[in-house]
């Protein structure tokens, strides 16, 4: 009976090792912590005055042609679109901060932090993002740095594009945006 009980305890040890090596392995292999890459895609609507507002003072004047000088800090909250029609449907929203880290005759750098905030068909969460970015160019990458909800642990990147900027009838400037966030999501 003691080697039917030994071989019992033996058995299972050996199983629950089994169990616990693969389970290691196929973590470290980009088993179930590890899900596909994936990608948002969204649309920014921002109005300057309105949803994007400066909060500090630039420490150094604007250059000349440039309406932002360094040290400027905004905060801001854009619309997030399904389309670049700022009628089309709500997917949430950006919230965040701008600060300016250089800037020239032909281009303004800003160091970018924020969350985006997605509510929207059923998913629920947030992406966390930071990087620098001019406007100016023709496109911007940002790093996803974390995430909640549907995106718990997120990491991967975001790159934006300009697509249209216009005057209001109340004078203020409508610009909109065009991200495509790729990111996977990890344990």
């Amino acid at each position: 009976m003691a080697s039917a009980r030994g071989r019992t305890i033996f058995l299972n040890l050996a199983i629950f090792v089994t169990i616990v090596c693969s389970s290691m392995t196929w973590e470290a292999e980009g088993g179930a912590c590890n899900s596909r890459p994936r990608r948002l895609s969204f649309y920014l609507q921002q109005e300057n005055g309105v949803n994007e507002l400066r909060m500090v003072a630039p420490a150094r004047p604007p250059v000349p042609g440039t309406f932002t000088g360094f040290g400027q800090e905004q905060v801001y909250e854009f619309v997030m679109t399904q389309t670049e029609d700022p009628a089309s449907p709500v997917m949430g929203y950006v919230r965040g901060t701008a600060v300016v880290v250089n800037n020239t005759a032909t281009r303004t750098v800003f160091a970018i932090n924020n969350v985006v905030h997605l509510d929207f068909m059923g998913l629920r969460g947030t992406l966390s993002q930071q990087g620098e970015a001019a406007f100016t160019d023709p496109s911007w990458e940002y790093a996803i740095v974390g995430g909640t909800g549907a995106f718990r642990m997120a990491t991967g990147y975001n790159v934006g594009r300009p697509v249209s900027l216009t005057r209001t009838p109340s004078g203020t400037v409508h610009i909109v945006t065009h991200y495509d966030a790729f990111f996977s999501l990890r344990c």
